[in-house]
Parts: structure tokens; sequence; C-alpha cells
């Protein structure tokens, strides 16, 4: 059998973080934590670079550091009491992977969703951020609210 280099696997493509990479890890993460425990729009820019560019569903384009700040304003006027639990973190090279679990009311419903952000930190600020969630699924959920609030007649 011929043996073929494949190329690094994925556990050879995890890079640790340098100990100034976790600490600015750990940095991020509590203050992503408190800017989500109580949210507003404009706390959030201090966690992004100038340059940043994030993508958040329902984003069809990634948005620099104005257009977070804007997409959250619009979000949290929808769901003035959002919150983001942070339940767990992980830190490779400059990303962060931190798991969350959201709570708001919708309807006069209360709804839980969990979602992942994926970002990567230069200095004490994200520069790139992805996020995850299962999209469809809370989507129904909130139409399911939003229509046992409003029968029709």
């Amino acid at each position: 059998m011929n043996d073929i280099d494949v190329g690094p696997t994925a556990a050879d493509r995890f890079v640790p973080p340098t100990p100034a990479q976790l600490a600015a890890a750990r940095d991020i993460v509590a203050r992503f934590a408190a800017r989500w425990d109580r949210p507003r729009a404009d706390d959030l820019e201090d966690l992004m670079h100038p340059d940043t560019c994030n993508l958040i569903p329902p984003m069809k384009t990634p948005a620099d550091r104005a257009g977070v700040i804007a997409h959250f304003r619009g979000v949290l006027q929808q769901l003035p009491d959002l919150r983001i639990a942070v339940e767990r973190w992980a830190p490779t090279g400059d990303a962060v992977l931190i798991e969350w679990r959201a709570t708001a009311t919708v309807a006069g419903q209360a709804l839980s969703w969990s979602g992942v952000d994926r970002f990567c930190v230069r200095g004490d600020r994200m520069y790139e951020a992805n996020v995850y969630w299962d999209t469809r699924g809370l989507a129904e959920r909130i139409a399911a609210a939003v229509a046992a609030a409003h029968p029709a007649h």
C-alpha cells in the first residue's frame, strides 16, 4: 500500500494559544459576558476593533463595527429583555469559541436558544466574528409565540 500525504489532520491544525492570547481571550470573554448580561448596543463597541468584520444572522453580508452596533440596536428594540449567558468557551491561537444561551420574551412567552460565537482577537478586541444558531428553529418558535398571542378570529 502506498502512503499518500493528505496533509495535516484536524487535530494537527490545533494551535494552542500563547499565554498572552489566553489572557486576552479570558478578558474578552469576561467583557462579552458582562455586556450581554444587560445589553445596550453601544456598549458592544469596545469588544470590536474599528476594522472588525462580523457576520451575525440574519445578516446576508458581514458588517463593520458601526453595522454590528446598528444591527443590535434593532434586535434590542424587538427583544428588549434579550440576555446572553456564556456557558463555556475555548481558545485556539487567536480565535475564541463561546457557547452561549440566549433568553428573551416574545409575545409574552419566554424563549431560549443556544448558539456559538467564533471570533478572532487582536489585542483586547475582536477583528472578525461569525455567529451560529438554529435560525429556522428560532424563527418557527417566534412565529408560534406570536400566533398564540394573536389567535385568528
